[in-house]
């Protein structure tokens, strides 16, 4: 019997070093970055296109010109190997396109408007290329996607309506929530989730899969400071409560908190339980009657971090990072003007005189010192750098990444002669546009 029991007790010993390894293992380890390859090149045609976009999801690269009469042209690439997989022509047409966006299985194609009120397609394409659905937009509406719902926020209908993806079936909408004087302007904002915050990001930080880890729920803030919490696939409403912030107040929600910045002679920074949208807890106060906050954003589980502007002026700029139940933290960051985190690590960037980037570790200290560019996080570990800003214009744009826990910083090369603006990456490959054609590189292996 005796051996039995030393059998049981190697199988517990192997099944928690396994548990262990799952737990403290480092997931997003530093990227393989290596010199610029490039992998696709696709031509366009002999006219230099009006614009350019590009998207860039999982194995599959899109990329996307107008035609003559007014049609988009989309190709798709595998960005694996370089391959072509198909080229498709939307039946819509449009003056002028606006952007492209890759959804779980397809593709949103978008026309722009000469104004908000302006009316505009939106085409959404499946997997293969082929025409899904078309629908009747207008300039400044918004979209929120899962892997199976678009939420359409139609600004001129006041409402949030939810369509199923696959043909435009409308599921359910929710009139928006008017004041006393019949206001229906609204902000809504998408519950992040630790996945798709870890995941690549355009410039400002905005996920490129925000569907990630079960991302299915949305907060609405009316004009009447009502906030409810609404399930994207039903439309159900879970909770609400009112008075808890303008449509203009800075907010942001990941898993089960809402943060919410109160201007009142300075500011405080609240946070709700959205499970139960009771009374909020307060995370922080401001120093100053005349201190200003701006780029809320969580940085972490239960962790939420903002800039505090002083009176005195942008120089005297700080970060405050605030992690319940421990102290709070704050470190100088002179005149930054935006934060993107990358887990609980933070890029600041401010663009005058000129766009420049930092890193910050959790503990505040420097990973990378102000460096000349604009930044993308790749994931929770990796940061893409541009040695410039983007621009429409056709140029060499010089790229770098960083690891941000052994602050390797490796210089890639040279894109050539590309619109920097139309890049999209994930974590091994960018497409972007050139004059007349499409490039995709290999910037990790």
């Amino acid at each position: 019997m005796g051996w039995l029991a030393l059998a049981a007790g190697v199988v517990v010993i192997a099944v928690l070093g396994t548990s262990l390894w799952w737990v403290f293992r480092d997931r997003y380890p530093a990227l393989d970055f290596q010199n610029l390859t490039r992998i696709a090149r696709a031509g366009v045609g002999d006219e230099r296109p009006a614009a350019m976009f590009t998207a860039v999801l999982a194995d599959r690269a899109y990329l996307a010109h107008p035609l003559p009469d007014g049609r988009l042209e989309v190709r798709a690439v595998d960005t694996t190997t370089g391959d072509g997989l198909w080229t498709k022509q939307t039946q819509a047409t449009a003056e002028r396109w606006a952007g492209i966006r890759a959804l779980p299985d397809g593709l949103a194609v978008f026309a722009d408007a000469a104004g908000d009120s302006t009316p505009r397609d939106m085409v959404v394409l499946d997997g293969s290329g082929t025409q899904r659905w078309v629908l009747s937009i207008h300039g400044d509406d918004a979209f929120y996607f899962t892997t199976r719902t678009v939420v359409w926020l139609d600004r001129t209908g006041n409402r949030l309506v939810g369509l199923r993806l696959t043909d435009r079936h409308e599921e359910w909408d929710r009139a928006n929530p008017r004041n006393e004087y019949g206001d229906a302007r609204t902000r809504v904002l998408p519950v992040g989730t630790g996945e798709a915050l870890s995941g690549p990001a355009d410039l400002d930080g905005t996920p490129r899969a925000p569907w990630l880890g079960d991302a299915d729920r949305l907060v609405q803030v009316g004009a009447d400071r009502s906030v409810r919490v609404i399930e994207m696939d039903s439309g159900k409403i879970l909770k609400s409560r009112k008075n808890v912030a303008d449509v203009d107040d800075p907010v942001a929600a990941r898993d089960d908190r809402l943060y919410v910045v109160e201007d009142n002679r300075g500011f405080r920074l609240l946070s709700y339980d959205l499970g139960k949208l009771g009374e909020p807890a307060t995370l922080y106060t401001s120093a100053g009657d005349g201190s200003r906050a701006r780029s809320l954003v969580t940085c972490g589980e239960h962790r939420a971090c903002l800039l505090e502007v002083p009176e005195s002026g942008a120089d005297g700029t700080k970060v405050i990072a605030l992690t319940e139940g421990k102290p709070t933290r704050s470190w100088p960051a002179p005149k930054a003007e935006t934060l993107v985190p990358l887990g609980e690590h933070l890029l600041a960037a401010h663009d005058s005189p000129k766009p420049t980037v930092t890193l910050f570790a959790p503990d505040g200290s420097t990973v990378l010192p102000e460096r000349d560019g604009v930044a993308a996080r790749l994931d929770a570990g990796n940061v893409l750098l541009f040695a410039e800003a983007p621009s429409s214009a056709e140029d060499d744009r010089s790229l770098a990444g960083l690891a941000v826990d052994t602050k390797e910083l490796f210089e890639m090369g040279e894109l050539k002669d590309v619109r920097s603006e139309s890049c999209s990456w994930n974590t091994q490959v960018i497409a972007c546009g050139a004059e007349k054609e499409f490039v995709v590189y290999r910037f990790a292996g």
